[in-house]
């Protein structure tokens, strides 16, 4: 039969040391989402009536860092204004608090909100990234694991030969339910009424699902004809594209040459691999699954 392994993504406020037991005993990896060290966390992750959320979660994460012994336990840091200290967030952490990766994405959402990152902070965030990424080199030609999961993940893309037709697999390898049994494309659009696939009950609207997975096909994006970057792209988000654009096929040009200036660093790195210490990209590949 098929082997199914289990994942979420979690804020932390509601484990209890039992959970952690129950997931590490099924072997449910998690991804706990947070944005850094107190004030950084605090500015937006907190509960409704304003009380910040790090205090609460911290012993949390340190039973489920310590006591989870199945899989590796991974960070997902939300950028926004006024959270864009990258390698301060990154060392917290990953060295504070023990996380085995940590992976950082700039917040999806429209430019007048004021917790949206201009170019300015867009270009930081950059400049922190090549941080991390020399020492994700460094430590790599040592033959040690960093924990930057940003360029892991492009270097998997790169072993992989990666060919995107679309940008992820909203609405082809997976899809949102929501409380009601409504599907979507992802989880970033459940519950929009625009972007209903179907229901439990009924299955997938398959004419819905060839709609949205046409108009975001690479090559119905004009704009990514000629962009070299776009086997590992393929236009970016499509959720984002329809908040900004208010299409799901529109390519998302706010962002391409922060993509293509980062897609080179890790080619660089990747190249640089290559030819001073080869093994470990072998290792690399072979615990990732990729060989």
């Amino acid at each position: 039969g098929k082997g199914i392994t289990y994942s979420l993504t979690t804020n932390a406020t509601l484990l209890t040391p039992d959970i952690v037991t129950f997931l590490s005993d099924n072997r449910v990896g998690v991804t706990v989402s947070m944005d850094g060290p107190p004030e950084l966390q605090d500015k937006h992750r907190v509960y409704k009536n304003g009380k910040g959320s790090y205090a609460v979660i911290e012993p949390r994460l340190r039973t489920l860092i310590a006591h989870h012994k199945t899989r590796a336990i991974t960070a997902r840091v939300t950028l926004t204004e006024g959270v864009t200290d990258v390698v301060r967030i990154f060392r917290h952490l990953k060295d504070d608090l023990g996380f085995h990766e940590v992976g950082f994405a700039p917040v999806t959402t429209g430019e007048e909100r004021a917790y949206s990152l201009d170019d300015n902070g867009m270009d930081s965030v950059l400049a922190q990234f090549n941080v991390l990424a020399e020492e994700w080199l460094e430590h790599a030609l040592r033959g040690e694991s960093h924990g930057f999961t940003n360029v892991s993940e492009t270097i998997s893309e790169l072993i992989s030969g990666v060919n995107k037709s679309h940008p992820c697999g909203a609405g082809l390898g997976l899809m949102g339910v929501s409380p009601s049994g409504d599907l979507s494309p992802c989880h970033r659009f459940t519950d929009a009424d625009t972007h209903t696939m179907g229901h439990v009950s009924s299955g997938i609207d398959r004419a819905r699902q060839g709609e949205f997975l046409k108009k975001g096909h690479v090559e119905a994006k004009y704009d990514c004809q000629s962009c070299w970057a776009r086997p590992l792209c393929a236009g970016g988000c499509h959720h984002e594209a329809f908040v900004r654009y208010g299409d799901t096929g529109h390519a998302n040009l706010h962002y391409c040459d922060w993509i293509r200036q980062w897609t080179d660093t890790c080619l660089r790195i990747y190249g640089v691999l290559s030819v001073r210490n080869p093994g470990f990209l072998e290792r690399f590949a072979e615990r990732k699954g990729l060989s």
